[in-house]
């Protein structure tokens, strides 16, 4: 009997470094490194809520473009796009986007995070289920020895 090896079939990317860095408004990942979709039937974007500060209402929204350094547009403000309010600390938001719906050659996206000012945290995750398996991991966001599984 097979089944999933998460590690060997879902790409990991960061939206940005550290958990524990105050958000601010802009692009997670920044400009020149968004991040290419193109290798998947839909991707995963995964918001972990920290801290919301009491004065903030955060806004997440996925965005797509042409090119890893491109001017990022809007794919759809009522399933791509999130707010959240102080009393959600702790919470998840998920996204799950097919690919073929973005924008033709819309194969770069970015998480824009808004309405942020006082100190709020978050951790984003893009999560990338590629269409050749096994996935090749980067290193330094999940090294192999980070991976285990008991399987078998």
């Amino acid at each position: 009997m097979s089944g999933l090896i998460f590690a060997h079939n879902v790409k990991i990317v960061k939206g940005q470094d550290l958990v524990e860095t105050v958000l601010a408004a802009g692009n997670y990942p920044a400009s020149a490194s968004y991040i290419d979709v193109s290798k998947t039937e839909r991707f995963h974007v995964l918001v972990h809520w920290g801290t919301i500060h009491a004065s903030d209402v955060p806004v997440i929204e996925i965005k797509a473009t042409t090119a890893a350094n491109g001017t990022l547009a809007s794919i759809n403000t009522t399933n791509c796009l999130h707010t959240a309010d102080p009393g959600d600390d702790g919470e998840f938001v998920t996204f799950t986007i097919e690919t073929k719906k973005l924008a033709e050659d819309y194969h770069y996206v970015s998480a824009v995070v808004s309405a942020v000012t006082n100190g709020t945290y978050a951790d984003i995750t893009f999560l990338l289920p590629e269409t050749e398996v096994p996935i090749t991991q980067t290193t330094a966001v999940l090294p192999a020895a980070s991976q285990h599984e008991y399987v078998g």
